[in-house]
């Protein structure tokens, strides 16, 4: 009975590091994306857009990852090596986005030559930025001796001041086989449109804090954990470089709208060429291109006056590129979707 009930539980993944994982414990492991998800919450590998590569480390690279994810006919799927002083083994995942919503699954296979080898399964889903869950058994074989085992863990991200980029982090984990729980809160600051986040939290057993550096194609930082009961400060670092194609860039925008308005998805095939019109200075190309980003990010965040804005500073600085179309097309959808949703505030008062 215990081994189907273990069999039924959450599943819990090898390894601390990323600076979301670390410095968010459970919350940060359920809502980490992109390369480092598949090893936290699998189903944060489906915002992989292209080919990423990267490695996480921590304290004097002691435990060492390196790992690549692309996406494949459609689906992001990953693999990754990792290390830990007797410990190797390695990580296959792969991850799906529907809306707003994601989903993904992932095998771990752990071989020591001292303790028991591990196996684990791993099943995750993610509401874009705020609701992470993870599920799945675990398996450990030490000399024949099979013990099964899992853990649950749930996290969410709740804005506070989202104009402000202050928001407020909750997680949860519950174990089985040997049975344990943890629980954790804390806050995350982001600066800069999310090129700069802060964060801390404070559990049950321990307290950790990062700091994350990101833009459109490199994201890094820096961790530190420490248990109330341990002396020893445990720190990491990783660094994750989203690699683009030369010819075709994929630009996916999807936002969760008031429950009156249905969920928007676009994706824009943008070529090389027509982003970069000769007679146009490459520098005007790259600010037009930077600005496009940024402005992605800001409506992704939901703060739509501010990407109207971004999306008129490219119309100007170059009105004949296509991005600068583009731009003016977005800029003029937005603001007809929110005249919309005026209209209906008004009606419904």
């Amino acid at each position: 009975m215990n081994v189907l009930v273990a069999l039924l539980v959450f599943g819990y993944p090898h390894g601390y590091f990323g600076v979301m994982g670390s410095s968010a414990s459970d919350a940060g492991m359920a809502l980490e994306k992109g390369l480092l998800a598949m090893e936290y919450n699998p189903g944060g590998l489906a915002w992989v857009d292209s080919l990423e590569f990267g490695f996480a480390g921590e304290g004097l690279f002691s435990y060492g990852l390196v790992g690549v994810s692309f996406k494949y006919a459609g689906w992001p799927v990953g693999v990754s090596i990792h290390h830990y002083n007797t410990t190797t083994g390695f990580t296959l995942a792969g991850s799906h986005l529907n809306g707003p919503f994601a989903w993904g699954g992932a095998f771990t296979t752990s071989i020591d030559s001292v303790r028991a080898d591990t196996l684990s399964l791993r099943a995750g889903i993610q509401w874009g930025d705020y609701v992470g869950l993870v599920i799945g058994p675990q398996l450990e074989i030490n000399q024949g001796v099979f013990h099964f085992s899992g853990s649950g863990r749930i996290g969410a991200q709740i804005p506070i001041l989202p104009d402000y980029g202050l928001y407020t982090l909750v997680g949860g984990r519950m174990d089985m086989a040997p049975v344990g729980f943890d629980v954790c809160g804390g806050l995350a600051y982001e600066a800069f449109e999310g090129f700069l986040r802060i964060q801390s939290v404070v559990g049950i057993d321990e307290w950790g804090a990062g700091l994350i550096l990101d833009n459109i194609d490199d994201r890094g930082g820096i961790w530190v954990r420490k248990g109330f009961t341990e002396q020893d400060w445990r720190f990491g670092v990783y660094y994750v470089r989203n690699v683009r194609p030369e010819q075709i860039r994929e630009v996916v925008i999807h936002k969760t709208l008031p429950p009156r308005v249905e969920v928007r998805v676009d994706t824009v095939y943008i070529t090389e060429e027509a982003v970069t019109p000769a007679q146009v200075p490459e520098e005007v190309q790259a600010k037009q291109d930077e600005l496009m980003a940024k402005a992605n990010r800001l409506y992704v965040a939901g703060k739509f006056k501010e990407a109207i804005a971004v999306w008129d500073e490219v119309y100007k600085l170059a009105p004949s590129t296509d991005l600068a179309k583009l731009a003016l097309k977005n800029k003029r959808d937005v603001e007809a979707l929110l005249e919309t949703l005026n209209k209906m505030d008004s009606e419904n008062n």
